[in-house]
């Protein structure tokens, strides 16, 4: 029976990354939940902006048949290797994501008198060392949430960086997993794979919208403002977050575990505020002015915040 609802895409995800457990207190606990598709798990770093191509990964297994006498095809075959490699061509040039494509840590030089000049020197070794990491793959359809998990693994190949007048600095990477007490890794799901209902259950009707009580006499020019915030249909925490001034980032207003509305307080000489609210996995942004009642739905202006 065909059922469109099965399909799945995975339009937001992220790349995150820790050093392999080692078993000793304080180090890296390998993620026993979905998450919620764009948040790093306690102790991992993410690996920022993915390139269009998005993330692969590709499990795979390598056999040789055993052939008889009795018979012209193969009587079975037996498992030569397996493996599972994620693949993905990193967009952000930062401490992280340079140090694992170059597969070494940058240096601060310093001056005679001892004081950082504002250099970095990065040395790449004739037998470099291949690092252990731990690598988790997240991938959401509004939602619906995938994560992979490889506890052990190594960085296997890296492509060229081309650089280019009109293209941004691109980092390749294979990472492969290594064996862990016989296991390559896992997959996590909320996706209702078992179920019988024809596919993932639904996820809750839940909507918010943002209005301005004093619309009509605010001075943002003079004195903060307040956007108000409803949201219904709330089955776990969702979050109220307003866009700093800067425009880089949103700062968290409030956790909420039940519907209801919230005041977001817009600071002075700030006439306009883009708010978003993030449930299950799904963001909803909204732009307000001081003297507009409703505020209008738009597309995140951080994607990742």
């Amino acid at each position: 029976m065909t059922d469109a609802q099965k399909i799945r895409f995975a339009p937001n995800g992220g790349l995150h990354i820790a050093p392999a457990p080692n078993g000793r207190p304080g180090g890296t606990q390998l993620p026993t939940d979905v998450g919620d598709g764009k948040t790093s798990p306690t102790g991992y770093k993410s690996l920022g902006y993915v390139d269009e191509g998005g993330v692969t990964i590709t499990p795979s297994i390598e056999t040789d048949p055993i052939n008889a006498w009795q018979s012209a095809t193969p009587v079975l075959y037996v498992v030569k290797s397996a493996s599972i490699q994620i693949k993905a061509t990193l967009i952000e040039t930062n401490n992280l994501t340079t140090e694992l494509f170059w597969g070494a840590p940058w240096i601060a030089l310093k001056d005679k008198d001892g004081k950082e000049t504002g250099t970095y020197r990065l040395d790449l070794s004739s037998t470099p060392d291949l690092q252990e990491v731990t690598v988790v793959t997240d991938w959401a359809q509004r939602g619906v949430l995938y994560r992979c998990v490889i506890p052990r693994a190594m960085i296997s190949d890296r492509g060229a960086i081309t650089l280019q007048r009109k293209e941004a600095q691109k980092y390749e990477l294979t990472i492969s997993a290594l064996d862990t007490a016989g296991n390559l890794g896992y997959v996590l799901t909320n996706d209702d794979i078992k179920g019988t209902s024809g596919g993932v259950a639904p996820p809750a009707p839940f909507s918010a919208s943002v209005a301005v009580p004093g619309y009509s006499s605010n001075d943002s020019a003079n004195a903060s403002w307040t956007a108000r915030v409803t949201a219904t249909g709330i089955t776990s925490p969702a979050t109220v977050k307003l866009l700093n001034g800067a425009g880089s980032a949103f700062q968290l207003q409030t956790t909420l575990s039940a519907d209801g509305t919230y005041d977001v307080t817009v600071p002075k000489g700030q006439a306009t505020a883009e708010i978003k609210v993030t449930h299950v996995g799904v963001d909803y942004c909204y732009s307000v002015t001081d003297k507009q009642q409703i505020g209008v739905s738009k597309t995140c202006t951080v994607v990742s915040g």
